[in-house]
């Protein structure tokens, strides 16, 4: 099975690579931002009070972190271990902090099983920070946008200093980022707890050789606890597949099963556990339904009605990638420059596309007065001296059919 997850793993980081190498290219307007579930956990509580998303966010990380919550409520924290590409990164970092002779194996053992206490403040914080200052204040923090997305807006000149501390910690404390910092994991993980289907020592095959803890990526003693109740279980299956005696298995049920009657009194072995395809058909299914969810619902970063919405006998569409319509900012702008003629009747932003999708009257207004209006700009004045001042920051690159 590990082969299997293997593949998943670079499956996605290939995807996640080849998105961020066709935006630097100028194939797409989308980063791979656009497609990071976290995006939908910070922004969250701001779209539900404000109808609209933080910054460069979109319904595609929302309904992107809605699948996976659901999946891992099915069978725990696979996105971790089968899809993350942070994940994987860190996976190749252990493996490699280990093969160095760096790797503690019993650092999230013992006492140090505490230390991963600190990531539910770090939650917090990043879900306050996120709200009091309407912005995405984890950026240049987050290994996923500063490492991987190839852009430079709000990373600093230490952001890239700060992915080498992570990558030098995780080769000695394994999986550092993924177990005390990182917003996503932690989210996923208190979800995890309520999952029926955990890894589950079969009580009637176990000897408690130790095999399945001691290969734990996570350092979780599962011969110890037989129900793998933790909330760092990422479900990678590797507890199952090193179990020399076949004694464990995903299983649903929130109780530790007693032996049984022995095998040869019965004659018999009854079946234990769920399948082996369990999990990766569950994280297919996951990522599927996310993913069309994105594609087929569409859910605007910025939305505004104006005065005459609702109000004229006839109206028009048009669809329009605009350059500098990037986030959430930027559309606030855009509304406001185009909210000068009264033929504007309502505006979405769609800023993963960079699209603007306007809603207008065609007694005043048609395609080209449009697009003059948005690269024209509008003067802004200075409330304290008076003056005023062209902004014109945005281009209208293509009209869509």
């Amino acid at each position: 099975m590990q082969k299997t997850r293997h593949g998943f793993q670079a499956a996605f980081i290939l995807a996640a690579a080849l998105l961020t190498i066709r935006n630097l290219f100028g194939f797409t307007k989308a980063t791979i931002e656009s497609w990071c579930p976290g995006g939908g956990i910070e922004s969250l509580a701001f779209y539900l009070k404000n109808n609209a998303f933080l910054c460069a966010v979109s319904g595609i990380n929302l309904l992107l972190f809605i699948a996976i919550a659901i999946g891992t409520l099915i069978a725990g924290r696979a996105f971790c271990s089968w899809v993350c590409p942070i994940g994987t990164v860190h996976e190749c970092i252990s493996w490699a902090g280990k093969t160095a002779g760096l790797r503690n194996d019993s650092a999230w053992r013992g006492f140090g099983r505490y230390a991963g206490l600190v990531k539910y403040p770090v939650l917090l914080l990043v879900l306050y920070a996120t709200m009091t200052y309407a912005d995405l204040i984890l950026r240049p923090f987050c290994p996923y946008y500063v490492g991987m997305s190839g852009q430079e807006h709000e990373v600093g000149w230490w952001s890239k200093w700060l992915m080498l501390a992570l990558a030098w910690a995780g080769l000695v404390l394994p999986f550092f980022w993924c177990r005390l910092l990182c917003p996503l994991g932690t989210t996923l993980g208190i979800i995890r707890v309520v999952s029926p289907a955990v890894p589950t020592i079969n009580p009637d095959r176990c000897t408690n050789c130790g095999t399945c803890g001691s290969n734990c990526p996570q350092q979780i003693q599962v011969h110890e606890v037989r129900r793998v109740w933790s909330s760092e279980c990422t479900s990678c299956l590797v507890c199952v597949d090193t179990c020399p005696h076949r004694a464990i298995a995903m299983k649903a049920g929130y109780f530790v099963p007693v032996p049984t009657t022995p095998v040869a009194v019965t004659g018999e072995r009854k079946r234990f556990g769920l399948s082996r395809k369990f999990v990766p058909a569950i994280v297919v299914l996951m990522m599927l339904a996310g993913i069309m969810a994105a594609w087929n619902i569409p859910m605007p970063t910025f939305s505004k009605a104006y005065l005459n919405f609702g109000k004229t006998a006839k109206t028009a569409s048009i669809e329009m990638i605009v350059t500098g319509l990037r986030c959430r900012g930027t559309a606030s702008t855009l509304s406001w420059i185009i909210e000068q003629d009264d033929g504007i009747l309502s505006f979405d932003a769609y800023v993963a596309e960079h699209r603007a999708q306007i809603l207008y009257d065609p007694a005043r207004l048609n395609p080209a007065g449009i697009k003059a209006l948005i690269e024209d700009g509008r003067v802004q004045t200075d409330k304290k001296t008076g003056t005023g001042k062209l902004l014109r920051p945005f281009k209208v690159e293509t009209i869509l059919p």
